[in-house]
């Protein structure tokens, strides 16, 4: 990815869009060797079979539930800015502002981490 944001951002003086436009081909070469990769290898050949009818049989099902996640993700994130932005009200409203912003942000990664290294040490454990 370097190479495209050095390329994209200093060479062609692209800037923000350039890079945006490397993000999104170093995703894309990502997905291309990944392609690569399971239809070469033989370390895939006895888990994949190839795209199937079957793999979309309960697909339905898995949209719905990926519908609520994003609402309910959607809804959190929303409700953090609202506390932020409703802090503005209070009587000394920039030093609310950023403590609030510090603290919200600081809550919000500690949780997400905590919750993530929590479930790699069971996993790690019980294998």
């Amino acid at each position: 990815m370097l190479c495209f944001v050095g390329f994209l951002c200093l060479n062609v003086n692209w800037g923000i869009k350039g890079a945006a436009l490397a993000i999104s081909l170093s995703y894309w070469v990502n997905v291309i060797m990944l392609v690569i990769y399971i239809n070469s290898s033989t370390a895939c050949a006895s888990t994949w079979n190839g795209v199937s009818k079957e793999a979309l049989n309960d697909v339905v099902s898995f949209l719905k539930l990926t519908v609520a996640s994003a609402v309910m993700i959607c809804l959190e994130y929303w409700s953090f800015e609202m506390v932020v932005l409703l802090s503005g009200l209070l009587p000394n409203p920039q030093l609310e502002t950023s403590v609030l912003s510090i603290s919200l942000n600081t809550c919000w990664d500690g949780l997400y981490d905590l919750s993530w290294s929590w479930w790699c040490h069971k996993h790690k454990s019980v294998k």
